[in-house]
Formats: C-alpha cells, sequence, structure tokens
C-alpha cells in the first residue's frame, strides 16, 4: 500500500483544516485524516489490481503476480478500505461525504484508466486537491481565495512531478513545464506580508531544486519522484503556516521528516 507516503495525505488534510480555520485539536480532523488515508491505501491495493497482467510479465515478483496475495482479497480489501474511510466522512458531515466520493471516484477512475491516459497526471494531481476540498467542505467552512489558490498550486506540483514519472521510460526530458509546475508552489509564502511563511518557502524551494536536479542532470527519476511526493507536505506547512496555523504546520513539517525516513524501507514508487 506503499504506506510510506501516507504521511503526505495527512499534511493534505491538515492544510485544509488551516484554509477552513479549524484547530487541529478539533477531533474530526483526525477522522477526516484517517478517511484519507484508507482512501489513499485503497488506491494503491487497487492499483495493483488494475495492473495485475502488466505485472505478470514485468514486476512477477510483487504481491498479486507471485500469489503472495489473491486478486479476490486485494479487490477485497480495496472495497473495505474505500467503504470504511467514507463511513468516516459521514460522520463529520454529509457536505463533506459528497466531495469525498468524488475523491473515490476519481481515484477509481485513474487506476483503471492511467498507463495509456494522456491526461493521468492530471486525474492524479485532482485526487490531491480533492483532500484540500473535501476538508474544508467537510468542516462546513468556505472556499476563500486563498483555498482557491493553495489547490491551484498543489493542482501544478503533482501534475508536474506526475508528468516526469512518466517520462522514466523515455531516453531524455527536455520539456521544462514540469519544473516549473513544482516551482510554482513556494511562492505562495507572498499571499502575506508576514516573514515566517518566508522560511518554509525557502525550505521547500531548496528540496525541489535539489529533487529536480536529479531529473535534468542525472536522469534519477525513481528518486527525484520519492522525493517531490514528499515535499507535498513542505507545501502543506506552507500553507499552513500562511494560514496561521503553527501547529498545522508544525506537524506537516513532521509529515515530510517520517515519509522520507518511511521511504528507505517502502519505496514511494
Amino acid at each position: 500500500m506503499r504506506i510510506s507516503n501516507n504521511p503526505t495525505v495527512i499534511s493534505n488534510t491538515l492544510a485544509g483544516v488551516a484554509l477552513a480555520g479549524v484547530s487541529i485539536g478539533d477531533w474530526r480532523v483526525w477522522l477526516l485524516a484517517l478517511a484519507f488515508s484508507l482512501f489513499y491505501s485503497a488506491g494503491m491495493v487497487f492499483n495493483d489490481w488494475c495492473d495485475y497482467a502488466i505485472d505478470l510479465r514485468e514486476r512477477p515478483d510483487r504481491p498479486l503476480p507471485s500469489g503472495r496475495v489473491s486478486r479476490k482479497a486485494a479487490l477485497l480489501l480495496t472495497i473495505g478500505l474505500f467503504g470504511v474511510g467514507l463511513g468516516c466522512v459521514a460522520l463529520v458531515s454529509w457536505q463533506g461525504l459528497l466531495w469525498a466520493s468524488c475523491l473515490v471516484a476519481l481515484i477509481v477512475l485513474y487506476d483503471l484508466w492511467h498507463k495509456t491516459n494522456p491526461i493521468s497526471p492530471v486525474l492524479m494531481a485532482g485526487t490531491r486537491i480533492l483532500v484540500y476540498l473535501s476538508t474544508i467542505a467537510a468542516l462546513g467552512a468556505g472556499f476563500s481565495w486563498q483555498s482557491w489558490l493553495a489547490v491551484g498550486l498543489l493542482f501544478c506540483y503533482v501534475m508536474g512531478f506526475t508528468f516526469i514519472a512518466k517520462s522514466e521510460l523515455r531516453p531524455q526530458l527536455k520539456a521544462l513545464w514540469p519544473a516549473l509546475c513544482v516551482l510554482l508552489p513556494a511562492g505562495y509564502a507572498l499571499v502575506t506580508p508576514d516573514f515566517s511563511p518566508i522560511i518554509v518557502s525557502v525550505g521547500l524551494l531548496s528540496w525541489v531544486l535539489h529533487s529536480i536536479s536529479l531529473v535534468y542532470r542525472q536522469r534519477l527519476i525513481g528518486p527525484a519522484i520519492g522525493r517531490l511526493i514528499a515535499g507535498i507536505s513542505l507545501f502543506d506547512a506552507l500553507v499552513c503556516i500562511v494560514a496561521g496555523n503553527l501547529w498545522a504546520c508544525s506537524f506537516a513539517i513532521a509529515a515530510f521528516g517520517l515519509t522520507r525516513l518511511a521511504q528507505r524501507s517502502i519505496q514511494g514508487t
């Protein structure tokens, strides 16, 4: 289930919480974080279920093609994780459940149609921004211009590195727009005159520059993507501190560190 990346989903939730103006001590926050983590895990299992035929040829050592896990068990686990996650969101609010249902539908669509789909980076980015939108809606908050800006920048970031990931089999990546997409979010600090977000912004920018240098200079796509996935939490931290939620920012930074630590044992890609 690539649980090494799960902290980034929790930090996505915390960013949505900060944008909604809710304290992270609210019980609803952690129920939503659990729900979205379950969705992410379900998506990973279903992705393997959908890629079974390809993995039989190219990755026979993986759990499903190797026979360590049956396809039926994987499908049942997928349904169970989605079901429990939706139940958690329903306990928070029915409005959030509508948005979360859209998120589940998009995850399923991506898994079913991502190998040959030219717009799969758009779908992947859509799943991440729906965590923001579902959280804000579930907590009963309105969508401010700052919320939409954060959503747009997160969309650019995820779409950019997903496009880079899909280029792994190409001899060379010449397009520069994916690099611009992953660099743009650092500019979110400019929406406030406060100085404190600049520190997080510089950290995010430095991390992204380091990551994309692995792509364009050394062609180390896999390691770069793992780093950029972890970088999602740094952008979440930036969103949180701009919103004035220092606790959420701290947890998001911790999520970044936890993701990188976990990726040493469980590959992020």
